[in-house]
């Protein structure tokens, strides 16, 4: 299964961010020139190979100076911007670490293969760039769980507040563990289904989903392919009204290809925990 250290990638680009930093400061000609592009840039989609990641949350903000305020990461950093015609570049010290286009109140980034799109405050895209067009969030029991998907390959079910289905035939939905019994019954039946006769071809991978330790088993019985998710958090992440000790995930399809291909990689790592 394919694995992408995005944590990683990320410490990479904090450290770059913070060190050596400096505050150029551009002509008179340059500064009047840019006022247009000045102001806040909220982040609408991140992806990475192919994955798509929250982009809740992350923006920048281009200073008239020449100098940027991102949150990309866990914390602010500052770097230095320019732009010359549509090409954006982003600096720290003189190396650059980041480029990309910035035009109609669109900035597109690329960050050590981190693809940020960002919006500027008070535009609204249109066409191709509009990250709405092409993905859609899937909210489960009143937004404890947030999961963002691209349309063409998924949509909601209307009469389920928890499916997701693929054109290919991959069923699945999400839902909730309320209790902490749940979630070592769930984990007692991963286990059972190892030794189960009826149960064939069956494996099991550990995964870091949302920033949680989590467990997924993949096996073949009478019915077809089958690939169970657990993300355990180890406490309560919900409300009084919606207690959370857990996410679970389930997704079905013809073949194992189908149940655990890139697709359904997608949708795992994109999955983010709001607890309310």
């Amino acid at each position: 299964m394919k694995k992408i250290s995005v944590i990683f990638l990320a410490g990479l680009l904090s450290v770059g961010l913070t060190a050596c930093q400096t505050s150029p400061t551009p002509d008179g000609d340059a500064t009047q020139a840019n006022i247009a592009y000045l102001g806040r840039y909220d982040c609408v989609s991140i992806a990475m190979d192919q994955l798509t990641m929250n982009p809740a949350g992350k923006w920048v903000q281009l200073h008239a100076d020449g100098t940027m305020t991102t949150f990309l990461t866990e914390g602010s950093d500052e770097a230095e911007w320019t732009v010359s015609g549509e090409n954006f570049t982003m600096t720290v010290a003189g190396k650059t670490v980041g480029t990309g286009t910035l035009a109609g109140g669109t900035l597109t980034l690329d960050l050590s293969g981190v693809e940020y799109t960002l919006t500027q405050e008070g535009t609204t895209p249109t066409g191709d760039s509009d990250p709405a067009a092409t993905h859609a969030t899937f909210n489960c029991y009143g937004g404890l769980y947030a999961v963002r998907y691209p349309t063409e390959r998924y949509h909601e079910d209307p009469a389920g507040v928890s499916d997701l289905y693929t054109d290919d035939g991959v069923k699945g939905w999400i839902t909730k563990l309320d209790t902490q019994e749940r979630v070592d019954e769930w984990l007692a039946g991963f286990d059972a289904k190892a030794v189960d006769e009826s149960i064939e071809n069956y494996q099991t991978l550990d995964l870091t989903v949302s920033g949680y330790s989590a467990r997924a088993i993949v096996y073949q019985d009478a019915n077809g392919w089958h690939s169970e998710i657990l993300v355990p958090f180890g406490k309560d992440l919900g409300t009084k009204t919606y207690p959370m000790y857990a996410a679970y995930l389930y997704f079905a399809g013809d073949t194992y290809e189908g149940v655990w291909n890139e697709d359904i990689q997608s949708i795992v790592s994109s999955l983010s925990v709001s607890s309310h």
